[in-house]
């Protein structure tokens, strides 16, 4: 006996779509970004932008008049000047004009306009912006773990913050360390998971690079080295390195013959020590040198251990904003506390390092560009979109020319966790 049943009645079911907002999974509150400091004077073209820094005052003082008056090298004050170069990324963002044509009228024909793929292109690049804040001019997204099958197509990281700069979809390459040459070939992500730090590929990864080995950097296609020049921003990992810094200039700067001024602050968290002592101890280091900290950097997984540690040894009575509103209506909020007399906030960032705390002057810290950071690049044709050549619709190039300076490398710390 026939019955009327769905499978039967299918063609004559209506689709009801939920009538609630699209939840943005894909946002990123970008606070760190956000925060730094940026206007019309920092959108600078020229050649470069150049930021000057003392180091030493005079020196060559004696008891004995006539050691003083012979003082040769070092009776004057020490200065020295970072050249920081703009960096350049772009972003190509496309819609077909049949789409754009179909969801014109809104709510009755879709969730939101197709036109509105031009705002998602600014919104990915001002995510790209505040993940390489964190980051070197090498162009890095991150390290894998060290244990990876790389005759597979399974690959983990060695950071849960690196999977923030990069989706299914992407080519990557990669090289044996940091900055180092690129290896032949490419790999594709087909999937992401981003709490187990992990990426399928679509085919093994010793399949698209041949020598790839489970302790290597990925890059996305086009941010690697080009022959030893980096191409990314220069972020905190560069101005603040794991490392006291060598003798290689960094931006027109030898950082070694002062080293903590000129290349900031490290301690290793490697001995045991607990992130609560480990702020108080980055806190005096900072004020030790003459920086006067006030921001702190971390990753909302290093902050959720912090929660644990303190166990009631710190009451943080309300988030406040960077303007040190007790009630942080407007902008980020973030935890205040205070550490050897510096009111210090707390702000996580998950594009910060799982392993790295960042102890900040902030208002040592800016972004410049050529123009906004990101920006519609073709803006002075006179539109912001332009007709595409190779498809029946328009297409937009999003992008910057911008970098981050520092102005008192020294006083700023970084922690690295183990």
């Amino acid at each position: 006996m026939s019955v009327l049943d769905l499978t039967t009645f299918d063609p004559m079911l209506k689709e009801h779509y939920s009538p609630f907002e699209v939840a943005r999974m894909a946002m990123q509150r970008n606070k760190a970004t956000g925060m730094l400091a940026k206007s019309q004077k920092k959108m600078v073209g020229g050649r470069e932008w150049v930021q000057p820094i003392m180091t030493a005052l005079p020196g060559g003082g004696s008891s004995s008049f006539a050691v003083a008056i012979t003082a040769a090298n070092n009776n004057v004050s020490a200065y020295k000047n970072f050249n920081v170069t703009r960096k350049s990324h772009y972003r190509i963002a496309k819609v077909d004009n049949q789409a754009i044509e179909a969801t014109a009228t809104g709510d009755e024909d879709a969730f939101e306009s197709a036109f509105d793929e031009f705002d998602n292109g600014i919104e990915a690049e001002g995510n790209y912006i505040n993940f390489r804040f964190f980051r070197t001019t090498a162009g890095e997204i991150g390290a894998l773990d060290g244990f990876s099958n790389v005759a597979t197509a399974v690959l983990t990281f060695s950071d849960q913050s690196a999977m923030w700069g990069l989706r299914a979809g992407e080519v990557l390459q990669s090289s044996a360390t940091l900055g180092a040459a690129l290896r032949s070939g490419t790999i594709t992500v087909l999937s992401v998971s981003r709490l187990t730090s992990t990426i399928t590929l679509t085919g093994n990864a010793t399949t698209g690079i041949a020598a790839i080995v489970n302790t290597d950097f990925l890059y996305l296609n086009g941010d690697g080295q080009n022959g030893g020049t980096g191409l990314a921003a220069s972020g905190l990992a560069d101005w603040v390195p794991d490392t006291a810094p060598t003798s290689t200039l960094f931006y027109n700067v030898d950082r070694t013959s002062e080293s903590d001024y000129l290349g900031g602050i490290r301690i290793a968290g490697t001995d045991g020590r607990s992130i609560p002592n480990l702020l108080v101890d980055a806190v005096a280091a900072v004020d030790n040198i003459g920086g006067d900290p006030d921001v702190c950097w971390m990753n909302p997984t290093t902050f959720g251990t912090l929660a644990k540690q303190l166990e009631g040894k710190w009451t943080i009575t309300s988030a406040v904003g960077y303007d040190g509103k007790k009630l942080a209506t407007i902008g980020f909020a973030g935890y205040s506390v205070n550490l050897n007399g510096h009111d210090v906030t707390i702000y996580t960032d998950r594009c910060c390092p799982v392993k790295r705390i960042y102890v900040l002057t902030w208002a040592t810290w800016c972004m410049f560009s050529a123009g906004p950071a990101p920006n519609f690049l073709q803006k002075r044709a006179g539109s912001i979109i332009k007709v595409s050549e190779g498809n029946d619709g328009y297409e937009a190039r999003i992008g910057e020319y911008y970098n981050f300076s520092c102005k008192a490398p020294g006083y700023n710390c970084v922690i690295t966790l183990p």
